[in-house]
């Protein structure tokens, strides 16, 4: 004896079985390799693109200097080796910039990059500097 089951619902129709359902693959987040040089020691990082070398090296657990985390304090400075970072917004003039220098607080990888971080009065000279030749 076999017994067949059917489900149906309140309104009295057959069920009918679920579509598959079709799982999005997510793109992978692309991430940079950002070597960091700090009193004397160099740290590796992974920095998801969109967010800031400052932001992964403390959830790392890197100390560095820091204050605002918005690009105005200058208190987070660091002079880029090589490679290239998005710094949008930060207070830095277009001529220090362009001297590689960048504050991390700002700075999202475009590539992999070095990067030695500076104390706040070199790039404050920078900035002078910069600001009596324009």
């Amino acid at each position: 004896m076999a017994f067949a089951v059917q489900h149906t619902s309140r309104l009295g129709a057959a069920a009918r079985p679920a579509a598959p359902r079709r799982i999005a693959r997510l793109a992978p987040v692309r991430s940079h390799k950002v070597e960091i040089s700090h009193e004397g020691k160099m740290y590796t990082l992974d920095v998801p693109e969109g967010q800031s070398i400052l932001e992964v090296a403390l959830d790392q657990g890197l100390d560095l200097p820091h204050d605002c985390k918005l690009g105005v304090c200058m208190t987070c400075p660091a002079k880029l080796m090589s490679g290239t970072v998005d710094q949008s917004g930060s207070m830095l003039s277009d001529d220090v910039a362009e001297k590689g220098y960048a504050l991390l607080c700002m700075a999202m990888p475009q590539s992999d990059c070095k990067i030695t971080t500076v104390t706040e009065e070199e790039l404050l000279d920078e900035q002078l500097v910069a600001g009596e030749y324009s």
